[in-house]
């Protein structure tokens, strides 16, 4: 056999070996965990639980949550995405969790308990594609809540969807 015949054989052979054992080094074993741990739910993890113990009987992410003030004092705005449902399903999901919390119906997509009172605004996801598993957007406006609990995670923006405001950009 030729020299250079021999080499490639021996490179050949060389490198089937390498991947036969690469697996068993410098590479991450697969445990089936891919995705970071989640922290609980912003509405439910004790920090700013919604007004009168509404509990929303939908699945959902909550995208933001912040008080604002209004004429009548402060206010909570809490923006959801809802997932699965179709609109009016979603619809009356709300109207569900609303009356269980003994809230009253008080008009379209509104509810009021004694001096408070709850508005939602539903719209759906434009141009989402039909196995989409997030359907569209909430933005509930709330009675305001305090904070609830000295817990360190009610300190985690990203637990508790309440970002600090965003500096005005002047041109």
């Amino acid at each position: 056999m030729r020299r250079p015949t021999l080499i490639r054989l021996a490179l050949g052979g060389a490198a089937l070996v390498l991947v036969v054992v690469s697996g068993a080094f410098g590479r991450a074993e697969p445990i089936g965990t891919y995705r970071p741990l989640l922290g609980p739910d912003a509405l439910t993890n004790g920090c700013y639980p919604l007004a009168d113990g509404i509990e929303l009987d939908f699945p959902y992410q909550v995208r933001s949550d912040r008080d604002l003030p209004t004429g009548g004092g402060v206010r909570r705005r809490v923006v959801l995405q809802w997932d699965e449902l179709s609109t009016a399903d979603l619809e009356a999901a709300l109207d569900r969790s609303l009356r269980a919390a003994g809230y009253e119906p008080a008009g379209p997509l509104a509810w009021a308990k004694g001096a408070h009172s709850v508005t939602a605004t539903v719209s759906e996801l434009p141009d989402r594609p039909e196995d989409s598993v997030v359907r569209g957007t909430v933005v509930l406006h709330l009675p305001s809540t305090p904070l609830s609990s000295t817990d360190p995670v009610c300190a985690d923006p990203y637990s508790t969807k309440r970002f600090p405001p965003k500096p005005r950009e002047f041109p």
